[in-house]
């Protein structure tokens, strides 16, 4: 399992920041306050280069010198901590406390520690501790989602988790550890369903949304149609249904499942965009462009029903109005490869109409974009796309 490492920042900021304006400091000389500053920066220094038994041996020494530096056994409490003392870390560490309930990272440190020492308990009290003094510490947000996971608690550890991504929505530790406690909600959640009643319309239906989303169409078309055969009058089941269907080509399917959402609900906005666009792919654009005009309408997803109905209507012969909505497509922060579809299909409609410069930057855009994309597959190691000019997009690759 993916754990955060304890970090020296917030020792480091205190160390460097803080010795001058304590209290304990005031009492000193200079050349006390000049050693131990030194001795404050050796330690960290060692511990940054990863000798935790130098670093343990200085901040001993600060302590010795310095009985009351809080600071001090916190850096104690770090390194022990980085070399397995789990219980020598926790005591250094409830000292650090004691003298300074304020201290930048004490708190979290020690429930680190306790954590490590099974008293999950304990760990949340004192991480929740220093989340208290400081609400956007990721790393503490962070730890405390890890142990309310660990004593079985996911529903509380999806807001400290939540919080901590988005802080920092590009950590991948963040992110995994925030999927799993909604994961594990969500699984809590669906065996108390499961109990309730294992062959109903909702479970079959939960379960068909885990396998599409796990990448196993067929078996999700089994249990939407499962689902169905409980709740035969539900539209959703057969949006879902058809949206599946369309996943693996099983067209003939799903408009079969798009027409029975529309009988039940004349407004479905998923069925007149995948009945119509359908009907646009397979050459019947009479059928599909009013169906998709609806669609619009009723304000379905604009760059994808946008593109259909355009190249619905090129396919009408009606060029003028095809154009207004592949234009509408690219205003509507299209996907990749609609994009590419609808510079196509424009190139093409701008010829008919004899907009020579309009098509010419048409296919100037469309040639700048599948280089973009090619150059992209290339850094991934992958191999670029060959065809001089995209297909236009299916519903399902949206």
């Amino acid at each position: 399992m993916q754990r955060p490492c304890p970090t020296l920042k917030f020792f480091l900021v205190f160390a460097l920041a803080m010795p001058l304006g304590s209290k304990t400091l005031r009492a000193q000389t200079a050349d006390q306050q000049a050693s131990l500053v030194k001795l404050l920066h050796s330690g960290s220094e060692a511990m940054r280069n990863g000798n935790s038994a130098a670093a343990e041996s200085i901040f001993q020494q600060v302590i010795t010198e310095a009985p009351t530096r809080s600071d001090g056994y916190l850096g104690l409490g770090m390194t022990q901590l980085q070399e397995g003392k789990t219980d020598e870390a926790s005591q250094a560490l409830k000292r650090a406390i004691e003298l300074n309930p304020k201290l930048p990272g004490a708190h979290m440190f020690l429930g680190i520690a306790q954590y490590r020492m099974g008293q999950l308990d304990l760990a949340s009290a004192s991480l929740s501790g220093e989340i208290a003094l400081r609400p956007d510490n990721t790393e503490a947000l962070t730890w405390l989602g890890i142990v309310e996971i660990e004593a079985g608690h996911p529903e509380r550890a999806t807001a400290p988790l939540d919080h901590a991504a988005t802080l920092s929505p590009k950590d991948a530790t963040i992110l995994y550890h925030s999927g799993r406690a909604h994961s594990l909600v969500a699984e809590n959640f669906y065996k108390q369903l499961y109990q309730l009643d294992p062959d109903s319309a909702l479970v079959h239906r939960a379960l068909a949304e885990s396998l599409a989303a796990s990448g196993q169409p067929e078996k999700a078309i089994a249990e939407y149609e499962a689902a169905i055969r409980k709740q035969p009058n539900n539209v959703d089941l057969y949006e879902f249904l058809g949206e599946a269907d369309q996943k693996i080509s099983r067209n003939d399917a799903a408009a079969k499942a798009y027409q029975q959402a529309l009988e039940l609900n004349p407004s479905s906005v998923v069925a007149l965009y995948g009945l119509g666009s359908m009907k646009v792919l397979a050459g019947k654009p009479e059928e599909g462009v009013p169906l998709l005009r609806k669609a619009e309408a009723l304000h379905a997803r604009a760059a994808p029903t946008d593109f259909y109905l355009g190249l619905g209507l090129a396919q009408l012969g009606q060029t003028a109005e095809a154009v207004h909505w592949l234009e509408q497509s690219l205003a509507n922060q299209p996907s990749p490869f609609i994009e590419q579809s609808a510079y196509y299909q424009l190139a093409r409609a701008y010829q008919k109409l004899d907009r020579k410069a309009d098509a010419q930057q048409a296919l100037l855009q469309l040639q700048k974009l599948k280089a973009e994309a090619a150059k992209s597959i290339t850094q991934a190691g992958k191999e670029a796309d060959s065809s001089p000019v995209p297909s236009p997009a299916t519903p399902q690759q949206l």
